[in-house]
């Protein structure tokens, strides 16, 4: 574990609670992900539990997810019937399938969720709601539109399987960098993202003085080594105290 260093946060006083911290990175699409997930934590027992999502990402989930889900489906019926894909076929396609799981709420908050009702567990989620709302805002119309579906629904080579995935992402983890580079300002705002879900991990951590803690989020968050530096850089993590799901079960 690593040793918590104050002259190397941003964020103030480090609580020696970080040195329990284990961070756990998923490939959201996952379709192994909440069974994995929930076994994770019965196998590791955190006295805290830590979820990237936002409380806006989170409601709008709750709110919405059931309606887009039909509209998202109906388009997909529609686009198959012009192609004369069946529609079973077309809805086992891996991108709309991917699609389909973005849209509920994420199987990281579920199976946490789950596990904290069970047991009693703290669980506390820490993203960025502005962040999130500029995501769905700006890719979901173009994600779920009829033009993308048909787009998707030609291109089966486009799949990639999800232990390609995990050993691409695990890869990227050791070797880095993080991210390629984007436009400055797309740069800017991850990095606010990362700061912001790095002083809410710091926040969270406070009360639970040297009880086991894990953060449960996207692969990425674990990488370093490029421009945006990532939770795991800002929390001055190493690699010991890493992990990813299907390595962590399936090892």
């Amino acid at each position: 574990m690593p040793d918590c260093i104050e002259s190397k946060t941003e964020f103030g006083r480090c609580p020696s609670a970080v040195s329990e911290l284990f961070l756990l990175g998923t490939v959201h699409c996952d379709p192994k992900g909440f069974s994995r997930t929930r076994l994770f934590l019965e196998r590791y027992r955190p006295g805290l539990i830590l979820v990237e999502i936002s409380e806006f990402a989170l409601k709008f989930r709750k709110q919405h997810s059931c309606s887009l889900r039909k509209t998202f489906v109906d388009r997909v019926r529609a686009v198959s019937k012009k192609l004369k894909i069946e529609f079973g076929k077309a809805m086992k396609h891996p991108q709309i399938s991917s699609i389909l799981r973005q849209i509920i709420i994420p199987f990281e908050y579920r199976a946490s969720a789950a596990y904290a009702g069970k047991t009693g567990t703290e669980l506390v989620i820490v993203d960025h709601s502005e962040f999130s709302r500029e995501w769905i805002e700006k890719t979901w119309p173009e994600m779920m539109s009829i033009s993308n579906i048909e787009k998707l629904l030609q291109l089966e080579s486009a799949e990639q399987s999800i232990p390609s995935l995990y050993r691409r992402a695990w890869k990227r983890i050791r070797e880095g960098p993080s991210l390629p580079e984007k436009t400055p300002a797309d740069m800017l705002r991850r990095q606010e993202r990362e700061n912001l879900i790095s002083q809410k991990i710091i926040s969270a951590l406070e009360p639970f003085s040297m009880e086991k803690a894990v953060y449960i989020g996207g692969w990425w968050h674990l990488s370093s080594g490029g421009s945006v530096k990532t939770i795991r850089e800002l929390l001055g993590i190493g690699l010991d105290s890493c992990g990813l799901l299907d390595r962590e079960i399936d090892a």
